[in-house]
C-alpha cells in the first residue's frame, strides 16, 4: 500500500509518498511534515522488521515534539531534537532485550525566513533544486557513500556495492550529547523563493540514479504531489527492494524558474531511466547481522504502523486554518488569549454538522461530547490532554461520540490517574487516528451496541481493557499499541458474542493471555496472525 498526503500552505508546496516496496509488506520509513513550522524530514529504521520500526517512530514522535516549541535557532532546534530521539531510543532498547541494537537514521530539515537548515545522520539524503540544477547537500555515514562524495567510486558502482547500506553513524545505538562533533552534521545555506528541496530514504537512491530523480522532478515541477507519486514509482520499477519514502517542497516561484531553465523544446533532456544500466540497482540489505525483534509493527508514542496514514492525518490538520464564518468552519480552542474558544465544550456548543473543532495544546480537565458530524482535532497530535474535571459527578467519560453521523477523533490524549479517575476515556461510533489512552479505567475505548469504529496508530496503556466492543456492534483497529498496565493481564479487548473485530498490523506488550477476550478458535489464530504479540513489557512513559 502507497500512502501520499498532500499539503499546499504557505510558504512551500509539498508532498510525500512513502511506499513499503515489492520485496517488504512492513515499512520502517516515516515522513515528517510540518508546512506550518516549516519543517520537513524523512527517518529510516534500522535493527530489523520489529526494532527498525519502533526506533522510527520514536525518533517521529521524539522529533515533532521538540520542534512544535520554537525555542532556540533553527541550527539548535535540529541538533537538540535529533540528540533528544537518540537517547530516547538509546534508553528504551536498553530496557527491553528484543530491542538491543534498535536504531534510525534521519535527514530533518527546517525552512523559515529564506534560510534552509538541515540536520543529518545517516544515509538518507537532502538535494537542493534550484537554478536549473539539483546538488545533494548532505553527506553519505557509509562506508560506500563516503567513497561515493569524494568521487573514488561513481554512482553506478556505489548503487550496487554489496556493502551500500552500512552506515558508521545514526540514532539510537548510543548515548549522544547533542553538541558531539561526530554526530548531527548541521548546514545552513539560503533558500530562494525559486527553490525546492527533495528529502528521501536509501529506498529511492539505491533504485534510481540522480539523473533520473532530476527528470522526473522537471516533468511534473509545480505538482509536488505527482513529484512524490512519480520518485516512488521509478524506485519500484526499479526492483523496489527496500521501503521507499520521499518529501518534496518547493517555493512559489520554482516551477516557472525550473521550466524556464530550458531555452528550447530541443534541448528538454530524454528520460535517463532508457538506459538500463542508468536505472540497475543492487539489492538492499541493512545490518543483517542484527537479531530480528518478534513484533511486527511500527510501535511508537502514537504506534504508527501503517505511519503514513497518520502523518496524512496530521497534514490534514496543518491545513486547517482559522476560524471561518462560512460552513464548514474550523472552531480554534485555546492557544491564544484570541482565540475564539478557551474550552472545548464552548465550542462543542456551537460547532454544527461539517465542523471541525481544532485544539491547540494544553490539559483540559472537560467532559466532551461531540456532536453528529463534527471532528474534534489537536492541532499537534499528543499534545492535547483530556482529563476528569475535578468536580465531575457519576460516570466519568472523557470524550463520547455516539450519534448517527460518525465523528473522527485525532491526535488527543486522554488520561486517568489515582487523584482524577476515568471511568471510560472514550464511547465513539466513528474514526479515531492517532490517540493516546492511559491510566486506570473500566474501558479506554466503549464501542456502543450497534455501533461501528475505526481505530488507527493509536497507543493505549491502560490498567484495564483497552477495548470493549458490544452488541453487533463492528471495530477495525490498525496500526496500534496495546501496553499492559498493573497486574492483570486479562485480554486487552473484549468483543461480545455477536459483535464483528478486524485486527492488522498492531503490537500487544506484555500481555500472557489471549489478546482477544470472546473469540477463540480460527477467529483467534488469524487475529494473532496478523498481529505481533510482544512477550516482554515495553516502558512506560515518556
Amino acid at each position: 500500500m502507497t500512502d501520499v498526503a498532500i499539503s499546499a500552505a504557505a510558504p512551500l508546496h509539498a508532498a510525500f509518498c512513502t511506499d513499503p516496496g515489492r520485496a517488504r509488506t512492513n515499512n520502517e520509513d516515516l515522513p515528517l511534515v510540518d508546512v506550518d513550522h516549516g519543517v520537513y524530514g524523512v527517518i529510516d529504521g534500522v535493527g530489523g522488521q520489529a526494532a527498525g520500526e519502533i526506533a522510527a517512530g520514536v525518533a517521529f514522535d521524539v522529533i515533532r515534539q521538540r520542534l512544535a516549541r520554537p525555542l532556540g535557532t533553527p541550527a539548535e532546534r535540529v541538533r537538540e531534537a535529533i540528540a533528544i530521539a537518540n537517547n530516547e531510543i538509546f534508553r528504551r532498547a536498553d530496557e527491553v532485550p528484543d530491542l538491543h541494537g534498535m536504531a534510525c537514521v534521519v535527514t530533518l530539515a527546517i525552512v523559515t525566513d529564506r534560510v534552509l537548515t538541515i540536520g543529518h545522520v545517516g544515509d538518507s539524503r537532502l538535494y537542493l533544486l534550484r537554478g536549473g540544477g539539483m546538488q545533494k547537500l548532505t553527506h553519505d555515514h557509509s562506508p560506500v557513500g563516503e567513497r561515493e562524495d569524494a568521487r573514488e567510486m561513481s554512482e553506478i558502482d556505489a548503487m550496487r556495492h554489496p556493502r551500500r547500506n552500512e552506515v558508521f553513524r545514526d540514532v539510537g545505538s548510543g548515548y549522544r550529547d547533542k553538541d558531539d562533533e561526530e554526530f548531527v552534521e548541521v548546514i545552513e545555506m539560503p533558500f530562494a523563493p525559486d527553490c525546492a528541496i527533495l528529502l528521501c530514504t536509501d529506498g529511492l537512491t539505491d533504485m534510481v540514479p540522480s539523473a533520473r530523480i532530476e527528470w522526473i522532478i522537471r516533468q511534473y515541477a509545480g505538482r509536488p504531489e505527482d513529484v512524490v507519486n512519480a520518485l516512488v514509482g521509478a524506485a519500484n520499477d526499479a526492483g523496489g527492494k527496500d521501503n521507499v519514502t520521499v518529501v518534496y517542497a518547493e517555493a512559489p516561484a520554482f516551477a516557472t524558474a525550473w521550466r524556464g531553465s530550458w531555452s528550447s523544446p530541443a534541448e528538454t533532456p530524454a528520460d535517463p531511466g532508457a538506459d538500463p544500466a542508468r536505472a540497475a540497482a543492487a539489492p538492499r540489505r541493512r545490518f543483517a547481522s542484527i537479531a530480528r525483534a518478534i513484533v511486527r509493527s511500527r510501535a511508537t508514542w502514537f504506534a504508527v504502523g501503517a505511519v503514513m496514514g497518520i502523518v496524512a492525518a496530521l497534514t490534514v490538520a496543518w491545513r486547517i486554518g482559522g476560524t471561518k464564518v462560512d460552513s464548514p468552519r474550523t472552531l480554534v480552542v485555546g492557544g491564544t488569549a484570541t482565540a475564539a474558544f478557551s474550552r472545548i465544550s464552548d465550542a462543542v456548543l456551537t460547532a454544527q454538522p461539517g465542523d471541525v473543532i481544532r485544539v491547540e495544546p494544553g490539559i483540559y480537565h472537560e467532559r466532551i461530547d461531540v456532536p453528529d458530524g463534527v471532528d474534534l482535532i489537536a492541532a499537534v497530535a499528543g499534545t492535547v490532554t483530556i482529563a476528569r474535571p475535578p468536580d465531575a459527578v457519576g460516570e466519568a467519560v472523557g470524550i463520547s461520540a455516539n450519534g448517527d453521523a460518525s465523528a473522527r477523533i485525532q491526535g488527543i490524549r486522554i488520561e486517568s490517574t489515582p487523584e482524577l479517575p476515568l471511568d471510560v476515556g472514550m464511547r465513539i461510533s466513528g474514526q479515531v487516528e492517532l490517540i493516546e489512552v492511559s491510566g486506570p479505567m473500566r474501558a479506554g475505548v466503549d464501542v456502543l451496541a450497534a455501533a461501528n469504529l475505526r481505530v488507527h496508530g493509536s497507543r493505549f496503556a491502560v490498567a484495564g481493557p483497552a477495548l470493549t466492543v458490544a452488541e453487533h456492534a463492528h471495530a477495525v483497529v490498525t496500526a496500534c499499541v496495546f501496553l499492559r498496565r498493573g497486574a492483570i493481564s486479562d485480554a486487552p479487548i473484549w468483543v461480545s458474542p455477536t459483535a464483528d473485530v478486524a485486527l492488522t498490523g498492531n503490537v500487544f506488550a506484555g500481555y500472557a493471555a489471549d489478546i482477544v477476550k470472546g473469540v477463540s478458535g480460527e477467529t483467534l489464530r488469524q487475529l494473532k496472525t496478523s498481529n505481533s504479540v510482544f512477550g516482554s513489557e515495553l516502558p512506560a512513559g515518556r
